[in-house]
């Protein structure tokens, strides 16, 4: 008893709900799925954001070379022949320092990402359109007094200072050009990386994740298939258990009933027929003699009460008769008492079964013979016994009022289920109301006697 109560303290311990741990696991992933989302949505726009600076300062830089260019080329013509496209040489200083804000503005839009190269070559074109700018006042007066009306552009070395100021112009703006691209080029990379990294480190969690998820189902399905060994073998010991106790509570029977039977049973024949002698002996017609047959009366009937007692204990007739003729009285009994039309018929080769194949028979038919007379308001019944080479197969048929199997079962059916479990054997129930029922029991048959039969 001591090793029933530790298993089942075993087996009264709660189980870790699987389904709390795929819920956790399943909103631990959302979870960061969303956050790996938020980073991508927040590195995209911050990539976008950058790639609008680097373009936008790529324009305004390009709008400052390409007015300083058009200013530049605005210098070189001459007023006398361009007209209103030149400067007139009273705006000069005002053009210069102009030409002086454009390239502060465009240094200053290079900020910190202009290298050390640009910075010179940006100084280099500061100090050309400086000379350029201080040499212009005279090369015009130069042109002025010139007798030949003078061409549209200057000759010489100031063309030739002029395309120099041009050709650094033009490869200011190819390297900043070059510089905006080399940026956008590290922005697209930054974020390629940071989604690489991201996405790495949410499928490491997930990994994680799935993998403890995994290892902490594979304990559960464990722990939960090692409760149903302890189940299933404390079921095995507990029918073990019951056949034992049933076995015990035949054998009293058995005892109880020999013990009334033949003691309290001969005991009281003996006193029957001492009584008959006594009353044998006695005078007719007197008070006495009335009183002992009362006594007498009396103590038939309460021989039949013992004897009747005795038999539903444990018919002596299985024992000593065997299990056909104790089932045919049984169905004779039931028939005496209530009054149904009971018919028994069964193979007259079942009598090799074993002491418990016979016992449980017998005790089935029993308690479905009174499931009817109190239940079934039936007329009659019938009871068939049959054997084959595999297989013992019991019929209880009777014509009641019928219920509901699967919502009206009682103690007696559960009983019944029991014993035949305890042999390896089905039941099955058939009923519905007004129609009957019919209890049929299927039962294997035993290892010895299969041998005997083949």
């Amino acid at each position: 008893m001591r090793v029933m109560e530790d298993r089942t303290k075993i087996i009264a311990k709660p189980l870790f709900s699987g389904r709390k741990i795929l819920w956790v696991g399943c909103v631990f992933i959302l979870a960061v799925m969303c956050v790996s989302t938020a980073d991508v949505i927040y590195s995209l726009r911050k990539t976008a954001a950058k790639s609008d600076a680097v373009v936008s300062g790529f324009r305004q830089r390009s709008r400052l070379l390409e007015t300083l260019r058009t200013l530049m080329l605005r210098s070189a013509l001459s007023p006398d022949s361009d007209g209103e496209r030149a400067i007139e040489s009273s705006d000069l200083p005002a053009a210069h320092l102009q030409a002086n804000q454009i390239l502060e503005q465009f240094g200053a839009s290079l900020g910190a990402s202009g290298d050390e190269a640009t910075q010179q070559r940006l100084d280099d074109l500061k100090s050309s359109i400086n000379q350029y700018w201080d040499s212009l006042p005279i090369i015009r007066e130069q042109n002025a007094s010139h007798p030949v009306t003078p061409p549209p552009f200057f000759r010489g070395a100031e063309r030739r200072q002029i395309r120099h100021i041009a050709r650094q112009i033009m490869e200011l703006n190819r390297e900043q050009q070059d510089r905006a691209g080399a940026q956008l080029h590290a922005e697209h990379d930054r974020l390629q990386g940071e989604l690489l990294i991201s996405s790495l480190l949410s499928l490491a969690v997930v990994f994680a994740l799935i993998a403890g998820i995994s290892y902490r189902i594979k304990t559960t399905e464990r722990f939960a298939e090692q409760q149903y060994k302890d189940v299933v073998q404390a079921r095995a010991e507990l029918q073990t258990f019951a056949g034992r106790l049933e076995q015990a509570q035949e054998e009293e029977r058995r005892n109880l009933s020999r013990e009334l039977h033949d003691e309290l049973g001969q005991t009281m024949a003996a006193a029957l027929v001492e009584l008959s002698r006594i009353e044998s002996e006695m005078p007719q017609d007197t008070a006495a003699k009335a009183q002992l047959a009362s006594v007498k009366s009396e103590l038939e009937g309460s021989m039949r009460s013992i004897r009747d007692i005795a038999l539903v204990l444990r018919p002596s007739m299985l024992d000593d008769l065997g299990l056909v003729p104790a089932l045919k009285w049984q169905g004779r009994e039931v028939a005496r008492r209530s009054g149904l039309a009971v018919r028994v018929e069964a193979d007259d080769d079942c009598e090799s079964l074993p002491d418990t194949y016979r016992t449980c028979i017998y005790r089935i038919v029993q308690e479905a013979l009174h499931n009817v007379v109190k239940h079934a308001s039936a007329t009659s019944v019938a009871v068939s016994f049959r054997s084959t080479n595999e297989t013992l197969l019991l019929t209880v048929e009777d014509n009641g009022k019928g219920f509901r199997p699967a919502s009206e079962k009682g103690m007696g059916l559960l009983g019944i289920e029991e014993r035949v479990g305890r042999l390896a054997g089905l039941v099955r129930v058939t009923s519905s109301p007004d129609k009957g029922t019919t209890i049929q029991v299927t039962l294997p048959v035993p290892a010895v006697e299969r041998e005997e039969v083949r």
